[in-house]
């Protein structure tokens, strides 16, 4: 297949999957603001768009600039689990500093919300950034996190939503194979730049810019 018919083949097989809701898995310890950019991207960066943001922080880097300043509140939503916010937890006799249960079920609760509140999101609509699943792979191992990945991914998908999910490790790493059953789409991040890779229709794209 030529260029003009990969890039051709790979946006028909994005749009798709935009249309019936997606997950992204983004692998890659790059750290000098390439996954920042590219979360705010797929978050989308149009005021005039319909979005409804859920920010999900396990990490403390950057999760006050996920979304412009003037996104409307009613719509946007931050699930903070980050060290400083789970050490208070813990001096308050919480069960658990990263409770993989609980963080589910307040996500869940929170794409209810607004499904509730759009009376029914349309496809594209829900944006979910989870940043970054490494502390939760640290905690639990791939086999602990596998049913919280299925039941978030699946409820993304049924509200035609797009999440993406942050994993700053190596590509070549074992974890990122372990997951990546559990997504549609795998980003490969270097300074600066970005592949996709679409399983379902095993296409890979030259590296863009972010």
């Amino acid at each position: 297949m030529d260029g003009e018919n990969e890039t051709r083949a790979f946006a028909r097989s994005l749009s798709a999957l935009k249309q019936r809701g997606c997950n992204l898995l983004i692998a890659g310890p790059v750290r000098d603001g390439t996954h920042l950019e590219l979360s705010r991207q797929l978050m989308g960066t149009a005021d005039a768009e319909s979005r409804w943001r859920l920010v999900v922080a396990t990490d403390s880097y950057g999760v006050g600039t996920r979304c412009s300043e003037t996104t409307d509140a009613d719509t946007y939503r931050v699930i903070d689990h980050r060290p400083a916010m789970r050490s208070a937890a813990i001096s308050a006799n919480a069960s658990s500093p990263l409770d993989v249960s609980a963080l589910e079920r307040e996500m869940l609760s929170a794409i209810d919300d607004f499904d509730a509140a759009a009376e029914g999101l349309s496809p594209g609509e829900l944006r979910v950034c989870v940043d970054s699943l490494r502390p939760l792979v640290d905690m639990y191992g791939t086999n602990g996190i596998e049913s919280f990945l299925d039941t978030v991914t699946e409820r993304i998908g049924e509200t035609n939503g797009m999440g993406h999910f942050h994993l700053p490790v190596e590509l070549e790493c074992e974890v990122v194979s372990e997951l990546m059953p559990q997504f549609d789409i795998l980003i490969e991040l270097s300074p600066g730049k970005h592949r996709w890779h679409l399983t379902e229709d095993d296409i890979l794209t030259d590296w863009l810019p972010v």
